[in-house]
């Protein structure tokens, strides 16, 4: 609470109702390890990424070629983005579609003939 709010929990004068509504709105980066991103971390890493890329694309439209392809900033969870290394090339058409749809997690592909 103190780095989050400045707040020193064990002083007499704060009450346990202002410990426990400070703690139930604590922010993401202030909580103990371990716990997932907030919605506003996980759209500025994406922002972040999408920077990167755009970068690498001018730097290489003006002929420099030098730039690596950046690799995007790690998630945390289990929804976490997979490294472009492990996704497959994307197929031109439907065949495309369906094998993007086919590798996506929870997915169950089923062949009727």
């Amino acid at each position: 609470m103190l780095c989050a709010y400045g707040v020193d929990v064990l002083d007499p004068g704060v009450s346990l109702r202002r410990v426990w509504v400070l703690g139930n709105r604590l922010p993401p980066w202030a909580r103990a390890g371990g716990e997932d991103w907030s919605a506003e971390t996980h759209m500025l890493a994406l922002l972040a990424d999408h920077l990167a890329n755009l970068t690498y694309i001018v730097l290489r439209a003006a002929g420099d070629t030098s730039a690596r392809q950046p690799k995007p900033l790690p998630r945390p969870g289990p929804g976490a983005a997979r490294p472009a290394e492990a996704r497959p090339e994307p197929r031109p058409g439907w065949t495309g579609v369906a094998a993007q749809l086919a590798a996506m997690d929870g997915v169950r592909v089923v062949r009727s003939d």
